[in-house]
């Protein structure tokens, strides 16, 4: 049976999946894999079993890459990782020690998160643009007097020097700003511009300091990137020049972060300059709706969106911490890639707050069942001593204990704090309450009902969800039903058993 709805067990056995991809060619694997560099890393360390991660799109050159490198060392072990536990842009660390490797090779675009498990090495790749047309265009959206700050995405650093010195004769303040990689030493030595500094890390406030010959200059560090401003300026007085798709996650991250300055996109796949008229306000007052959201929830689920980046389960614990303090029941779910129906399962959770990578942790909501936060978002709503400033972080890094945006939580009162909803007119509390009779739940006790007030009555975490459904499950009846042998069922696939007429 085949109809427009359904399709035969063969057709979906054989059915295929289009990927729009483009084998780079033997004379260019070598110059756009960095093969050199790769092969004097692992001989430099003395690797012997090397994990090579790639994206979907990058796949199709991965065994020829393998094979270049086991070529060049032939001593040792290189295999592949492909579809990854998470997002692409994150180091898979969990998936090559399933393998035992020895380090781990991450091509393609990266979030450059810091990973602690393996050393990693970052091969960003070659996205082709023409640099000639990129400055044309720059030069006809912004004006010579306009500060700027150039950043790009991972894939165009090979260019990103040869953008900035074209363009630096043509504006009169050009900040350049450099990747931060993770696999490199951060107290070394930095090339920027014409200048050669030292730099320090300034451990409490994630902020690199650094000194050259002629002038102190501040760093701030954020996003991946640093960005070494002039003696007296400050950040809100540029205008950022991305280099990148319009649609990256990179820069979305970026624009959340500096949502005091513009931002202008010179997307090389449309040859076009133009500035981003996407609203910054109204996105942050959606993310201020859901910290309402936050309040308003009983039963939070944490969602572990990552296991290689850094600090990750120091952030899972602060929000188990914060998330008790106020009176809320946690639970914390490792479920691989996120999507609407995994999230969906799990009827009794009011909203999720997913720890991950600042690429990955701001997701669309339209699709999904319940919210899904950021920890700022949970930090806003839980943390009586943090109020809504406009300021914005996707780096869960930068709320934990000795980042830029740590603030101790202040202990809620033995009553708790009420007030009311902004979402449903509700009243609802925030912090531990003791119940003064221990035998009475929430849902026992008689509250007097009025027009002007309505008392939220939820469950106090899954058991009582549970108990408060009509259905419950299947029920065992042990003892109850005879016991038989089990029997051969039905061959084939759902839409199609190999019984059924016309199969």
């Amino acid at each position: 049976m085949s109809t427009s709805a359904f399709s035969a067990s063969d057709d979906v056995i054989h059915r295929t999946i289009e990927c729009h991809t483009v084998k780079t060619s033997t004379d260019n694997l070598k110059i756009v894999y960095e093969i050199e560099r790769c092969v004097t890393w692992i001989q430099q360390s003395n690797f012997k079993k090397v994990a090579l991660q790639f994206p979907d799109v990058l796949l199709v050159d991965a065994p020829s890459v393998a094979k270049e490198i086991e070529n060049c060392v032939p001593e040792i072990s290189a295999f592949i990782l492909g579809d990854t536990s998470y997002g692409s842009c994150c180091v898979d660390e969990v998936g090559a020690q399933h393998n035992r490797a020895d380090c781990l090779i991450h091509f393609g675009r990266a979030c450059l998160s810091p990973t602690v498990r393996l050393p990693v090495l970052y091969v960003f790749g070659r996205s082709p643009i023409d640099t000639n047309q990129c400055v044309f265009e720059v030069k006809k959206a912004l004006t010579p007097d306009t500060k700027v700050v150039f950043v790009y995405d991972t894939t165009y650093n090979y260019v990103a020097d040869d953008v900035y010195m074209k363009l630096k004769s043509n504006f009169q303040d050009l900040v350049f700003s450099r990747l931060l990689d993770p696999s490199t030493t951060l107290l070394s030595n930095y090339s920027f511009g014409l200048h050669k500094v030292s730099n320090s890390l300034d451990a409490s406030s994630h902020q690199l300091i650094h000194k050259s010959s002629d002038q102190d200059q501040a760093t701030v560090c954020k996003c991946g990137r640093y960005i070494s401003l002039p003696f007296g300026s400050t950040l809100e007085d540029y205008t950022f020049l991305f280099i990148g798709a319009s649609e990256s996650s990179a820069l979305v991250n970026m624009m959340m972060t500096f949502n005091k300055n513009n931002f202008y996109t010179y997307d090389p796949s449309k040859s076009s300059c133009e500035k981003e008229t996407v609203k910054i306000n109204k996105a942050l007052m959606k993310r201020y709706y859901l910290i309402e959201r936050t309040k308003d929830a009983n039963i939070v689920g944490i969602v572990a969106g990552t296991l290689g980046v850094a600090k990750y389960k120091d952030m899972i614990d602060h929000l188990k911490v914060l998330l008790k303090a106020a009176g809320k029941k946690s639970y914390t779910f490792v479920v691989g890639k996120l999507n609407p129906a995994k999230l969906a399962n799990f009827a009794e959770v009011d909203i999720y707050v997913l720890v991950a990578c600042p690429e990955s942790c701001l997701l669309e909501q339209t699709e999904f069942y319940r919210p899904v936060v950021s920890p700022l978002e949970v930090e806003m709503a839980c943390n009586q001593a943090r109020e809504w400033t406009g300021d914005y972080s996707t780096d869960f890094r930068d709320l934990l204990p000795g980042g830029s945006m740590f603030i101790k939580a202040s202990p809620f009162k033995e009553s708790g704090t009420t007030d009311v909803s902004l979402i449903d007119n509700k009243i609802r509390t925030l912090g531990v309450v003791d119940n003064p009779d221990p035998g009475k739940s929430a849902q026992q006790t008689v509250a007097i009902r009025s027009d002007a007030s309505v008392v939220a009555n939820v469950a106090q975490n899954a058991g009582e969800f549970l108990a408060g459904r009509s259905w419950q499950g299947l029920d065992r009846k042990l003892g109850e039903t005879p016991v038989v042998k089990a029997t051969d069922g039905q061959h084939g696939i759902a839409a199609s058993y190999d019984n059924e007429p016309g199969s």
